[in-house]
């Protein structure tokens, strides 16, 4: 289908119930980017630091512990999402975040106030999985890559704002300077106080647990009325409803399964889906980007650039958004991992330099900028986008589980060994660049042999596209002829009727009745 029947697909209610689950993340966004800054903030410093500056071990702590919270977050989502819902775990994180920004404003000491922040963290590891989760279950599959990937253009959003409130502190030494970055985080929590009772919750879930009048209410409101007046919603209900029964009759997606024979292939594109999310640079940047570029010189400025990090990661993120369902998740893959060797290692080798020119500074500047554009373009969004498709119906919410919990291991170990890294010579200051590089270069590699291609792949279509080991260029063409065919085509059908009829009587639309048989 061409890109204006993909979206004919889209309603308002459903951009409404995306974008509400979404201001979750910006949480998130505004935390990373405004605890980055922090760091380097004259009146944060003066307050929590150690004679005006940050040692090795509180930054180490600062930039790690945290994670205690979100790996909390992670292991416990998918429990919960199972049993209470997508919404009730969207209000569980507003209210986490609201006790955490108490803590953090009350902090008189740095223990404090990274207590409050593993707090915060909590919710983000719900977030990595809510999100994702819930519009890859809401959205049509030919605009799934778009809404499931909305989450980190979400972020990086949040990210320039974030940075764009640290820069105006930049030398304010009183506690304004960051008690109103912190403040801020209290906004998107009322965003979503005031969107929440008018969301849906995810017609899938419903189902799963015995709700189906629920679902069929929701998937009619998420769906156009074209699309509802063919019968299509019954259709697609009753498709779904049977794939969710035959799963539970002859599947029972326990964790063991994760390594069995059928879906060990998922399991293991998922930890490296999210491994190589932060180890080609994210990571780094995330927890010290203005710290760095402070470092190497460029003082005051660095604020400055550090928005405009943010601001080139949004750019990339939203390139990768309106791409994945035009082009493919694999070709952006690949171009952001080449790209992300490229940048990587030029800016370790300019950085390294013991004499540096303006020019050759602003080159480095420059590398960040596009190495966080690629890495947004590729794996930060991908890893949201790709992980949940592979799960299909069964495993979903716990390859999600997985990934999320690997990104806050590898966050973690980035965020308390960078510190201890660049001491050492062959990785001093600027030269872990290189080490990002190897990493983007072992992602390139993934990317070529073995990432699939799921682009408008119907969730549960997957299960049988991973039955057996395939090359990664090997996805697109494969035809699926069991229940998740069905689905899929009960998502485009009121798009791929006979254009050429002339009245409705002629158009060939299938009807909900003869759903279980063709699945069958």
């Amino acid at each position: 289908m061409g890109i204006k029947q993909d979206w004919s697909q889209a309603t308002p209610y459903l951009g409404f119930c995306v974008f509400t689950f979404c201001w979750a993340n910006v949480i998130f966004g505004l935390d990373t980017s405004t605890f980055g800054s922090l760091q380097a903030l004259p009146s944060w410093l003066g307050q929590f630091g150690t004679d005006g500056k940050l040692t090795t071990l509180q930054k180490a702590i600062a930039n790690s512990v945290v994670y205690v919270g979100r790996l909390a977050g992670t292991l416990s989502f998918e429990p919960i999402a199972e049993r209470f819902g997508y919404k009730i775990l969207l209000a569980a994180i507003a209210a986490v975040q609201v006790v955490s920004v108490a803590i953090q404003l009350g902090s008189g000491n740095f223990n404090t106030f990274i207590a409050g922040r593993t707090v915060s963290y909590i919710a983000v590891g719900w977030i990595d999985g809510t999100i994702a989760s819930y519009a890859s279950e809401v959205a049509p599959a030919a605009l799934r890559g778009f809404f499931s990937g909305l989450l980190a253009p979400m972020a990086n959003l949040a990210s320039v704002w974030g940075a764009g409130m640290c820069q105006h502190y930049a030398t304010e030494t009183r506690k304004v300077g960051w008690m109103v970055p912190i403040s801020v985080q209290l906004i998107p929590v009322v965003m979503i106080a005031v969107c929440w009772p008018f969301a849906a919750e995810s017609p899938r879930w419903l189902v799963a647990h015995g709700k189906s009048d629920q679902a069929l209410k929701a998937l009619r409101k998420l769906r156009r009325k074209e699309h509802d007046d063919a019968g299509m919603c019954e259709a697609e209900l009753d498709a779904i409803s049977y794939a969710i029964e035959y799963d539970r009759t002859h599947a029972t997606a326990r964790w063991r399964d994760l390594v069995s024979k059928v879906a060990y292939k998922q399991f293991i594109y998922t930890i490296l889906f999210f491994f190589f999310y932060p180890s080609t640079g994210n990571a780094f940047y995330n927890a010290y980007g203005a710290t760095f570029f402070k470092s190497i010189g460029l003082g005051n400025k660095s604020f400055t650039y550090a928005i405009l990090c943010q601001l080139m990661g949004m750019v990339g993120g939203l390139t990768g958004l309106f791409l994945t369902d035009r082009v493919g998740r694999r070709p952006l893959l690949i171009a952001g991992s080449a790209l992300l060797i490229l940048f990587d290692g030029l800016a370790a080798g300019l950085a390294s330099k013991p004499t540096r020119s303006s020019t050759e500074n602003n080159v480095i500047v420059a590398c960040w900028t596009l190495m966080l554009w690629s890495a947004k373009l590729s794996w930060a969004t991908h890893a949201y986008i790709v992980v949940p498709e592979m799960g299909g119906i069964r495993m979903r919410r716990k390859l999600v589980m997985v990934g999320t919990t690997v990104d806050v291991v590898g966050n973690w170990l980035w965020g308390f060994a960078s510190p201890y890294i660049q001491v050492h010579n062959a990785t001093k200051g600027p030269k872990i660049g290189y080490l990002f590089a190897g990493f983007a270069g072992m992602a390139l590699l993934f990317a070529i042999f073995a990432a699939p291609e799921l682009k408008g792949r119907s969730l549960e279509e997957v299960d049988e596209m991973f039955s057996k080991f395939r090359w990664g260029w090997e996805y697109k063409k494969y035809v699926t002829i069991g229940v998740g065919a069905t689905v899929a085509q009960m998502e485009r059908a009121p798009h791929v009727e006979d254009t050429d009829a002339k009245d409705d009587d002629e158009k060939q639309i299938v009807p909900a009745s003869s759903v279980r048989v063709a699945a069958v």
